[in-house]
């Protein structure tokens, strides 16, 4: 057993896109978009805009549904909203797809003076005499994948949309090129993730509206309930076994934050070297190493991307000790209550609070309370200092800087 804890690698998958090898809550959702795979029946599943705060398993989503669309034959395009989106798909993704087709039906696709193939029916370059729109490819596409293999579509998820002017350009035309296909009869679900508020963003566009009726996936944090199985069933299936109160104190570490769990479970499995069992001791050494990583990779980027109004809303918040009355808020920072709403309905919408019940809020992320309080405490008691003043700079002369 021994031997074997040595040589296997920790089943935990902090890494930013890595798919985890259990994944937490959402199974009813996943189980009935994967239905639609099936059967081509998509009722309110056509477009699926998927929110929720950075780390919280939006990608792990994408994924689960890119491998069952594949898993029931359907075509896979999958890409980012970063710069040049369109070019990505029409000029390297979709035709790399056609690979996966018969021979016949690449013929046919080249009959239709779409594509331009060569004798061995490989992609050589696009046909110019039609336009290249990305309606017509998905239109093409959709048309032979009914005869083909029946039933079939086309899966095209979107991550990390940005509510930036320059790509919410782009994304409007892309989405609207995917709603002409629909129209036209492709089968065709699309599936947008990012930040609520950019996500609202983007449904309010000019050429998007069809996505205000997407369905709706809201990420947030797993039940205790659910990360204790995710914990626990990922260790199991590692060939490990966890002591009941390690499991309670990473648990309680993990507070629901789908990368947190991942990243405490894998310094829990990593503590515990060769040994067979994850005890107290490596929940307790995975406690400090996985809270300091979070704050230093997560909670203090997000701190600093909020605006200097954003960070002082957070930092009245961080008084109490649970959730916080609005009320409290616009005393503590000497505002009004309309000003204060503007704010809040910002953070929200960014995932990093949330309302708690009638004119209160909480935060949605783990610590960044604790961040925010060690930030203070910071400025008050540790005055910045390097050592630096024993050592001061040279003075200039006249003749420094120049030449012989």
């Amino acid at each position: 057993m021994t031997t074997r804890a040595l040589t296997e690698p920790s089943p935990f998958s902090p890494g930013y896109g890595r798919r985890p090898l259990v994944f937490g809550g959402h199974d009813d959702e996943l189980s009935e978009l994967s239905e639609v795979f099936a059967s081509l029946d998509f009722g309110e599943s056509q477009s699926v805009l998927i929110s929720g705060l950075r780390g919280s398993g939006k990608t792990s989503m994408l994924a689960r549904l890119q491998d069952a669309a594949r898993d029931e034959g359907w075509l896979v395009i999958s890409d980012d909203a970063s710069a040049g989106l369109m070019e990505r798909v029409m000029e390297t993704t979709i035709p790399a797809l056609l690979g996966g087709l018969s021979p016949d039906s690449r013929a046919r696709l080249t009959g239709l003076g779409i594509w331009k193939l060569d004798a061995q029916w490989e992609y050589v370059d696009r046909h110019r005499e039609i336009r290249p729109l990305l309606r017509r490819d998905l239109v093409a596409l959709s048309e032979i994948l009914a005869e083909e293999r029946r039933p079939a579509g086309i899966l095209i998820t979107i991550d990390e949309v940005s509510s930036g002017k320059v790509r919410l350009r782009e994304l409007s035309r892309f989405a609207l090129e995917i709603s002409h296909a629909i129209g036209e009869g492709a089968n065709i679900m699309v599936a947008f993730a990012g930040i609520k508020i950019d996500l609202d963003a983007l449904v309010e566009q000019e050429h998007t509206t069809f996505l205000r009726r997407s369905r709706e996936l809201d990420f947030r944090r797993l039940s205790p309930t659910q990360t204790r199985h995710v914990l626990s069933e990922s260790i199991r299936i590692g060939g490990k076994t966890i002591d009941e109160a390690a499991l309670d104190l990473l648990v309680s570490v993990s507070q629901g934050y789908p990368y947190l769990v991942q990243l405490a479970g894998d310094y829990a499995w990593r503590s515990s070297g060769t040994n067979a069992v994850i005890s107290v001791h490596d929940a307790e050494s995975a406690h400090i190493r996985a809270v300091a990583a979070v704050e230093r990779r997560v909670i203090s980027r997000v701190y600093q991307d909020l605006s200097e109004k954003d960070q002082e809303f957070v930092a009245a918040m961080a008084v109490d000790e649970g959730r916080s009355r609005i009320a409290d808020i616009v005393d503590r920072m000497g505002v009004s209550a309309q000003y204060v709403q503007v704010y809040k309905k910002r953070l929200i919408g960014s995932g990093y609070v949330q309302s708690d019940g009638h004119g209160h809020v909480i935060f949605s992320l783990p610590y960044l309370r604790d961040y925010i309080r060690s930030m203070s405490r910071e400025r008050v008691d540790s005055p910045v200092s390097d050592d630096l003043e024993n050592y001061p700079p040279r003075p200039v002369t006249a003749d420094d800087g120049r030449e012989a």
